[in-house]
C-alpha cells in the first residue's frame, strides 16, 4: 500500500494554515511580561506600604517621647525596634532631643520591605524614614 504524496501534504498544510490556536500562543508569549509588570507594581506597593507603616510608629514613638510616656531616647528607639519587629535585623534605629524636638530616624533596605525580592534593582538600596515633634515637657 502506497501513500500519495498529497495525502501527506494535506494534513500538514491545513495543521500549519490553521489560526485556531493563535490566541493561546500569543497569550503564552505575552504572560512572562504580564507577569513582571505585576510583581513590579507588587513590589513597589510593599516597599511605599511599608514605608508608611514606619513613620505612623515613627510619629507615634515621638509622641509618646513627647509626652512623657518614654523617659529617654532609648526606650523611644526599643519601642521603635519593637513595633517593627520584622525589620529589625537590618534597620538602624536613632532618637535625639535637641532644643526641645524630638527626632528620630531609621534605616532600612528596601528588600527587607518588600518581601519578594524579586527584582533586583531595589537591592542595595536603602530608605530612610524620619520624623520630628516638638517636647510638650
Amino acid at each position: 500500500m502506497q501513500v500519495s504524496q498529497q495525502a501527506v501534504r494535506r494534513p500538514i498544510f491545513r495543521f500549519l494554515s490553521d489560526e485556531a490556536g493563535a490566541a493561546t500562543y500569543e497569550a503564552v508569549l505575552w504572560l512572562p511580561i504580564f507577569t513582571f509588570i505585576i510583581w513590579l507594581v507588587t513590589e513597589t506597593a510593599m516597599a511605599f506600604g511599608g514605608e508608611a507603616h514606619a513613620l505612623r510608629v515613627i510619629q507615634d514613638a515621638n509622641r509618646m517621647y513627647a509626652s512623657g510616656y518614654f523617659q529617654n531616647a532609648t526606650d523611644t528607639e526599643s519601642f521603635i525596634r519593637g513595633q517593627l519587629v520584622n525589620w529589625q535585623n537590618t534597620m538602624t534605629v536613632s532618637t535625639s532631643e535637641t532644643n526641645g524636638i524630638i527626632h528620630t530616624t531609621i534605616t532600612v533596605p528596601v528588600a527587607t520591605m518588600t518581601g519578594f525580592n524579586v527584582i533586583p534593582q531595589f537591592n542595595g538600596v536603602t530608605v530612610s524614614i524620619s520624623s520630628e515633634q516638638m517636647s510638650e515637657g
